[in-house]
This record gives structure tokens, sequence and C-alpha cells, in this order.
């Protein structure tokens, strides 16, 4: 005969394995099921949390885009249960990880999942401490995949040698068109590599390099290379150190007639002057819808 306390030691034993709850993160995941967009703007997610989020993603074929946006917690293993469950999810067109402190070896964990993904078009890992090493493999990853449209990564310290290695890769690549690389600790070197990049790529339709270190030697090599791409129609160059020695350079690109839906040069360093012969210059031509100054 079984001995009473041998079986309430036994459901004792079974009960022993905890199981993770988030109440607010569960109520949260369920009114979003049905939704295209899964956003979660929180700034305490654990390990944990990222887990039951990747539990969903992996079967929710509903979502096609997920923004997981914060100073998470959130490690290695937690990165690649959630990369795991993205690789198991066709659906999924949008991948927006802003802010999680991902670092050079939270994206290393990419290149499995991006090098074959034929589904995910559109990429931001803005503010994740990624620098030239992460840049490398970001690179790497960008030669084999033809799916990724849109790159943004602003905020992470990629140096021009970061930054070299992503543009010399999109060279061969025709399907980016949005590459974005506000405050990236970039110089004249990385916007030299972007203008030649420019030169040889059709494809590019949307360029951001805000907030960098780039001076008049930058500046008037993406405006040489943009006097023969006719493709770009947006470019963010705002808040840079561009003086008035780039002024005859910009304005005879704009007499190319080139067409910019936005064309942001705001917060460098021309003078009243300089500015007012830019924008009488585009209103002779009007080839600039949106032109910041």
């Amino acid at each position: 005969m079984t001995n009473v306390n041998e079986e309430l030691y036994e459901e004792e034993e079974e009960d022993t394995t905890p199981v993770y709850e988030n109440e607010k993160l569960d109520i949260l995941i369920r009114q979003m099921r049905l939704c295209k967009t899964a956003t979660f703007y929180v700034e305490t997610l654990s390990n944990d949390d990222i887990r039951l989020i990747a539990d969903e993603v992996r079967i929710n074929q509903r979502w096609n885009t997920l923004r997981i946006i914060g100073h998470n917690q959130v490690q290695l293993d937690g990165a690649q249960y959630l990369f795991d469950a993205l690789a198991a999810n066709p659906a999924l067109k949008s991948l927006h990880l802003g802010g999680n402190s991902l670092g050079d070896a939270g994206v290393s964990i990419f290149i499995p999942l991006l090098s074959s993904n034929m589904t995910i078009t559109e990429l931001i890992l803005t503010d994740n401490q990624i620098t030239e090493v992460g840049g490398q493999i970001i690179a790497d990853m960008l030669r084999v995949n033809s799916t990724l449209m849109t790159l943004v990564l602003h905020g992470n310290p990629l140096l021009d040698a970061g930054v070299v290695s992503i543009v010399e890769t999109l060279h061969r690549n025709r399907t980016m068109t949005v590459l974005k690389l506000t405050r990236t600790s970039m110089t004249d070197l990385g916007a030299q590599k972007i203008a030649l990049m420019l030169q040889s790529k059709p494809t590019m339709e949307v360029l951001s390099l805000d907030s960098n270190d780039i001076s008049d030697v930058g500046m008037q090599a993406i405006c040489l290379a943009l006097e023969e791409n006719q493709t770009l129609k947006c470019l963010n160059i705002r808040q840079n150190q561009i003086t008035d020695k780039s002024l005859d350079t910009i304005v005879k690109m704009l007499e190319t007639k080139r067409i910019f839906d936005r064309l942001d040069l705001a917060r460098n360093q021309f003078s009243d002057q300089a500015k007012e012969t830019i924008r009488q210059t585009n209103t002779n031509i009007n080839t600039v819808k949106s032109l910041i100054l």
C-alpha cells in the first residue's frame, strides 16, 4: 500500500518548478493579439518578459510589426530565444528593437536569422551600443540578405570603421532603399565612402546622416555624387560641421535639377547669406519640395 506521506511528497515534487507570470504583460499581449502591430514600449522588461513575448511571436501570424522599445534588461539567452521565435514566424515584416543595449554580442545573433530571412524588410536597432565590431557583423549579413529594405542604426557608436563596413557592402546590394545613420560618430571618411556608394547604388532613396562630425569635405563629396545619382529623394544631413565653403557645391548640385522630396541642412554653420542663396536657387528651379535650413 502506498504511504499517504509518499503521495503528498510526489505532489509537492510536481509543483516545484516555478512558472513565470507577468499579469500586466499578459494583458498587453492579449490586447494586441489581433493587431497587425505589437508595441511593447516598456523600460522594465526582464529576460523572462522577453520570453513571454517570444512565445506569442512564435505562434501569432497576425503580427507583421514587432516593436520592443526601451532600456530593457534583455540578456543574450533572452535575445536568442526571441530571435529563434522570429525565425519561426514568416509573417513578421518589421522589427524594431530600439534601446535594448544588445551590443555587438547581441547583434551577432542576427546572422543566422537575417542572413537567410526572406520576410523581414525593416530593421531598427536605435541606441543599442553597437560598435564597429557590430557594424562588420551587420555588413556580413547584408552580403547575403536580399530582403532587407530599411536599416536604422541611430545612436550607435559605429565610428567610420563600422559605417564603412556597411556602406561598402551596399555597393552590391540592390534591395536597400533606406539607410539611417544619425549619431554614429561618423566623420568625413564615412561620408566620402557613402558618396562612392551613391555613385554605384541606384536604389537608395532615403539617407539620414544628421548629428555626426561631417565637414565640408564630406558634404562636397556627397553633393558631387548626387549630381549623377537621381534616385535619392530624401537627404538629412543636419547638425554637422558644414559651412559656407560647401555653398557652391550645393548650388551646383541643385542646378542639375535633380528632385528631392526633402533636403535637411539645418543646424550647420551656414551664414544667413548662404542660406538665402540656397533658398533662392531652389525657388528658381523648384526641385526640392521640402528644404530645411
